[in-house]
């Protein structure tokens, strides 16, 4: 199988490519910086995050998860802008590719996140909720309005916190905990959806060979806990303490709008994968965290 992957030098790339050369699918990565490989099951090509490169190819299947991270850094105007158009642009360039081409591919996944759901969900939500109103939100409806237009088979993933080792959430959170200076945010019982890398990537391929789901997938473990559940398991996995509590007032002094993503959360439940019988590798977060540090 030919796959197309954008932002496939992220953290989630970094584990899914592996996976897939290892089975022999050919994988062609579009990244901003010119690369090569010595893999014979992987290409580079060099694009500009709006526009596909000349000389494309046909693929079987597209993953589209490129974006500026939403929490690289404090959101001033410009980084907002550069937020959004990060997933608006490179979301069209893959949509125009799909819907203009002579054989168009049989599945399109495209990243999205849970903060689809907004920062202040208080209640349980599947695929079927509501979109929230922040800036999160604004940027997850953006990013999925434009993958839905493409003419295939198109699923948007919107994925939980990942945890696991070489990068994502933990690769920030670790060397603070490691210090005893990890804690909880506010109150701590905002809902705080996770996922374990394995899991992340295999819903990716097991939504290239499951032809039934498509729309909406909650990329999120069944084990729903408040952030301050998630501190403490962190710190005993570590085997630190969490000795500390942040304040609302201070997270947004420090982090201006962004403390939203600290001090608010969603409960997430995957409703479509537990629907369709995915089995997930790691369902509970004690173990997720044994393995990831």
């Amino acid at each position: 199988m030919n796959i197309l992957i954008t932002g496939g030098s992220g953290f989630i790339g970094q584990h899914l490519v592996p996976v897939l050369t290892g089975a022999e699918h050919h994988v062609t990565i579009l990244s901003r910086r010119k690369k090569s490989s010595s893999n014979r099951y992987l290409t580079y090509l060099q694009w500009n995050g709006k526009e596909m490169p000349l000389g494309i190819g046909l693929y079987d299947v597209i993953i589209n998860l490129a974006g500026a991270s939403i929490a690289g850094a404090r959101w001033t105007e410009a980084y907002k802008k550069e937020i959004m158009e990060s997933r608006v642009q490179a979301t069209r360039a893959c949509v125009s590719y799909i819907n203009r081409s002579p054989r168009p591919p049989h599945l399109f996944l495209s990243a999205s996140a849970v903060g689809y759901y907004g920062f202040d969900a208080t209640g349980e939500v599947d695929e079927s909720a509501d979109p929230g109103t922040d800036f999160a939100a604004q940027v997850a409806q953006a990013w999925e309005g434009e993958a839905a237009q493409a003419r295939c088979r198109t699923a948007m993933l919107r994925i939980a916190v990942v945890l696991g080792q070489g990068g994502g959430a933990l690769e920030k959170m670790v060397p603070i905990y490691k210090a005893y200076l990890g804690g909880r945010f506010a109150s701590g019982k905002q809902g705080f959806p996770w996922i374990h890398i394995d899991d992340v990537v295999g819903i990716i391929q097991w939504l290239i060979d499951n032809e039934s789901v498509s729309g909406p997938v909650n990329v999120s473990a069944p084990e729903q806990v408040d952030q301050a559940t998630f501190s403490s398991a962190l710190a005993d996995a570590l085997g630190t303490k969490d000795l500390f509590i942040i304040p609302k007032f201070a997270l947004n002094l420090i982090f201006g709008e962004s403390a939203v993503l600290f001090h608010g959360g969603q409960w997430v439940r995957p409703r479509v994968l537990e629907d369709h019988g995915y089995t997930f590798a790691f369902p509970n977060l004690k173990a997720a965290l044994a393995d990831a540090v």
